[in-house]
């Protein structure tokens, strides 16, 4: 099986899932009690989640365009 590359955008991917799923599940038990604006980290998550997962998508579709310009 070939190692699979770790860039910082799975990282960022894989931080941003961990911090979100943590804060949910404490929000849930009641850990977490915070100010209202406190409660748009969430959203500020899924914000950087979904950049991370966009330059995966570029940097994926930049390996198929290499890897396809001969057809042209």
């Amino acid at each position: 099986m070939a190692k699979r590359e770790v860039n910082i955008w799975d990282i960022i991917f894989w931080l941003g899932m961990i911090i979100l799923i943590g804060y949910i599940i404490a929000k849930l038990f009641g850990l977490i009690n915070t100010p209202e604006w406190l409660n748009l980290l969430p959203l500020i998550t899924l914000a950087f989640i979904i950049g991370a997962f966009y330059q995966k998508v570029i940097g994926f579709m930049d390996r198929i365009l290499i890897r396809t310009d001969y057809l042209k």
